[in-house]
């Protein structure tokens, strides 16, 4: 189903992909930015975990590092590790996920019982960061998640909102 065919009022939650799509203005960009208007309007309700954020900033650390020091993608984390006195000199990481701070989102807490993410690896087949978004979203009620990741479609009674 369709990001832009979420129903107003929808409870959804946010996968890391969708902001990222924005940020590096990759192939869906606008049915997600279109969407992302949708919440910061209040049509749509949404919601992530400090994961997501997590996901979302570290790729946006890595590319902003690549492009400004000059080094491949690959190699950021260590250059970092190595000149943490670097991270000041990034600025557009920063503006980004303040941006995404300043939407209409709910950030959720992500389940103390470890266990209830190694059962949704374990039932649906998934990597531990897609189980455990699963976990906060079971946590919290919330069936709908907004996504370009096809391994949701394993997950029985959620609703997949993917960009096209």
């Amino acid at each position: 189903m369709s990001l832009s065919m979420i129903p107003k009022g929808t409870n959804v939650y946010i996968d890391a992909n969708i902001f990222l799509f924005v940020a590096f203005k990759q192939k869906y960009i606008e049915d997600c930015k279109d969407f992302l208007k949708k919440i910061y309007e209040k049509e749509i309700n949404g919601f992530l975990s400090i994961v997501v954020l997590d996901e979302v900033l570290f790729k946006l650390i890595q590319a902003e590092a690549s492009g400004k020091f000059k080094i491949p993608m690959n190699s950021t984390v260590q250059f970092l590790k190595e000149n943490p006195d670097r991270i000041t000199e990034l600025s557009k990481c920063w503006d980004a996920l303040s941006r995404i701070l300043s939407l209409n989102i709910t950030i959720l807490d992500v389940p103390k019982d470890f266990q209830l993410v190694i059962n949704s690896c374990r039932e649906y087949k998934l990597m531990t960061r897609d189980a455990l978004h699963i976990a906060v979203m079971k946590m919290n009620g919330i069936t709908h998640i907004a996504t370009a990741d096809g391994d949701f479609k394993r997950v029985r009674g959620i609703n997949i909102w993917m960009p096209l």
